[in-house]
């Protein structure tokens, strides 16, 4: 089933909005190509990427990160990863000035998870435990 009709008939289950149905599709169907245009994370990274005053609006998301089709599941990814790791709170407004450019810290932050042990391996009940896993990430 393709993302627009599946996004359809899930949200007209209530309770079920769209947040709910973009993080099904990243983390349960592995689709390459999500952009969850309603996370704050998201919303917050785009602000700090492209150096916006204002936190974009939901509507804007689909325009600002056109280019990170077709892997925009995993560009959310580093997106979130990128605003845990500068601890940026709703409250704030832009986090800008900084030297790096995100580009260069996400690059940075994939070098370091490449020289990271493999948890698996290392704890191999965590394996087991998380047979249901997400096939392409921990």
């Amino acid at each position: 089933m393709d993302d627009k009709s599946l996004f359809t008939m899930l949200t007209m289950v209530n309770g079920i909005g769209s947040w709910s149905v973009h993080m099904f599709m990243i983390f349960s169907l592995h689709r390459p190509d999500v952009l969850p245009i309603h996370d704050l994370s998201i919303r917050k990274g785009a602000q700090m990427l492209y150096g916006l005053e204002d936190l974009p609006r939901p509507s804007q998301m689909d325009q600002l990160c056109e280019k990170w089709k077709p892997y925009r599941s995993v560009a959310s990814w580093y997106i979130w990863r990128y605003v845990e790791a500068k601890g940026a709170s709703s409250k704030t407004n832009v986090v800008g000035n900084s030297d790096v450019s995100l580009q260069q810290q996400m690059l940075s932050m994939q070098k370091q998870q490449q020289h990271q042990p493999n948890q698996q391996f290392l704890y191999p009940i965590n394996g087991i435990l998380n047979d249901g896993a997400c096939a392409w990430g921990q």
